[in-house]
């Protein structure tokens, strides 16, 4: 029933795109027919269909690949008026050109400075290529030996080593959540701050707006205000052509308290990620709980995100403590300031020096043309390509747009898992079950180029745990096999195939 509600919905949706276009045009037909001579008319006319040429313009000469620009120039061409519209709501670039006098430390990249400037011997390191690569092109700093990895897997492990390490808190706690929510957990971990800010703790806080605001409880947010708890919120946001970071959001999530420990992971501050949904029930998610030297870059990335928002720049001395944990780790951060696609780049570079494996998790998968050609080479190299994704998925129409790529993936060789009648939200990389990155990163071009992101990449025995997660998952998941899946019906074929054609904008 629900299939034939969405082909419904797809239905209407593109009926109504098709009557508004051909009512515009009857509409403009009709004025200049009633005021063929009216000079403001064919003013407004020309001056939208110059803006809509003008855009038109500015697409053709991005320099990008041709799949990122064609889909806003069909809009344009079927509707000049609604896409100029769209095009100036979601499509404009993220704005920096402003930042040298509103902030400086962020055009000049001054915030790497602050990473450790660590010796590491990536020649004698077994996958120390992905290592210096790191290094030599985020600038991010890479951890030989002294940092600690710990696999935190789901909320109900999670949230009790937040909540414990928080209670711990003596300096100060640097913590943000793309979502956070005053409900049971959330305001849990929020009474917490409210506390330790009471207390004489230096708490600092950021959420997104878009992605936290319609889930606050303004009056008791105002409360934590009051406590002493400083709150960042990152691009309050207005639909408007005027507004050019709409598009753009802050979908980190880390913690850093006393600068000894640091999370980073997949996990919101909200209910349904500790099991609580009654939608979900049982949540899929998986996060990192980091101590030693490497947790400096954890709290850089804060101390960066909130000198975006405030432009206030927080000094924090670090805890030095070296933890013996044998390996090497790095924390990067990508984003549209000046960081745009260096998490796709470690990735692919990845790809490349992979010997035997590549097992992927993610809760949205759409593959750009370098994903879809490095994972093409990796089979062809006879590597073993394992794909892990919801069997339920929070939003209906990505979860076809995700499903849209299984055909040529089987094609290819790629084994694709889904996890039966449960959602999964984990973000997981793995290289030959010896390297693997654990972040806030989805598998499509919205975390890889739109979002502000952060992830771990790790070559340490906390890979061990996270390989031994994964075959765990795939004892309740079922595998997806071409023969079966090439019977789907019609109507599911031409909603994924729909989907594909536009999964980009997504």
């Amino acid at each position: 029933m629900k299939r034939y509600f969405l082909l419904v919905a797809l239905v209407i949706v593109f009926l109504f795109a098709y009557t508004f276009t051909l009512a515009q045009y009857i509409s403009l037909s009709f004025l200049l027919d009633l005021l063929p001579h009216n000079i403001a008319v064919y003013f407004l006319i020309g001056f939208l269909w110059l803006l809509a040429l003008v855009i038109v313009i500015v697409i053709v000469l991005k320099q990008t690949y041709a799949y990122k620009k064609s889909h806003w120039l069909i809009i344009l061409l079927l509707n000049p008026i609604l896409g100029v519209l769209l095009y100036f709501i979601f499509a404009r670039e993220f704005i920096t050109r402003r930042f040298p006098k509103t902030r400086p430390l962020i055009a000049a990249k001054a915030f790497l400075g602050l990473e450790e400037q660590t010796t590491v011997d990536y020649g004698k390191r077994d996958y120390g290529n992905i290592f210096r690569f790191i290094r030599e092109t985020t600038g991010r700093a890479v951890y030989q030996d002294d940092t600690m990895i710990e696999i935190l897997n789901n909320g109900d492990v999670f949230f009790p080593r937040l909540i414990a390490e928080l209670e711990q808190a003596k300096k100060y706690i640097f913590m943000e959540f793309y979502i956070i929510k005053t409900d049971i957990i959330g305001s849990r971990v929020l009474d917490i701050l409210k506390a330790k800010a009471e207390a004489g703790v230096d708490v600092y806080l950021i959420y997104d707006h878009l992605g936290s605001n319609r889930y606050l409880n303004n009056k008791y947010m105002r409360t934590l205000a009051a406590a002493g708890v400083r709150i960042g919120v990152f691009d309050p946001q207005t639909i408007s052509v005027f507004n050019s970071n709409l598009n753009f959001r802050n979908h980190r999530k880390a913690t850093v308290i006393d600068g000894v420990v640091g999370f980073i992971g997949g996990m919101n501050l909200a209910d349904e990620y500790n099991h609580g949904s009654s939608r979900f029930g049982f949540w899929r998610d998986t996060h990192i709980l980091a101590r030693g030297n490497g947790v400096t870059s954890i709290q850089n990335v804060f101390v960066k995100d909130w000198y975006y928002i405030t432009a206030e720049v927080l000094d924090y001395p670090m805890d030095k403590t070296v933890v013996g944990f044998k390996g090497l780790a790095a924390f990067i951060e990508s984003g549209p300031d000046y960081e745009n696609g260096l998490i796709r780049d470690v990735y692919l570079k990845m790809f490349h020096d992979a010997k035997k494996s590549i097992k992927i998790v993610t809760p949205y998968l759409i593959i750009e043309p370098e994903m879809l050609a490095a994972i093409k080479i990796a089979v062809k190299s006879n590597l073993a390509v394992e794909l892990l994704v919801p069997g339920k998925s929070d939003y209906a129409l990505v979860g076809h747009a995700t499903r849209s790529y299984y055909e040529q993936l089987l094609r290819l060789g790629v084994r694709i898992y889904e996890y039966k009648d449960h959602f999964v939200h984990s973000k997981i990389f793995i290289v030959d079950d010896l390297v693997a990155s654990v972040g806030s990163v989805n598998f499509d071009p919205r975390s890889f180029h739109l979002s502000f992101e952060v992830t771990t990449i790790f070559y340490n025995h906390a890979v061990k745990d996270l390989v031994q997660s994964f075959h765990n998952d795939l004892l309740v998941c079922r595998e997806i096999v071409l023969e079966d899946w090439m019977r789907r019906g019609p109507i599911k074929r031409f909603i994924q195939g729909l989907l594909n054609l536009f999964s980009p904008l997504f």
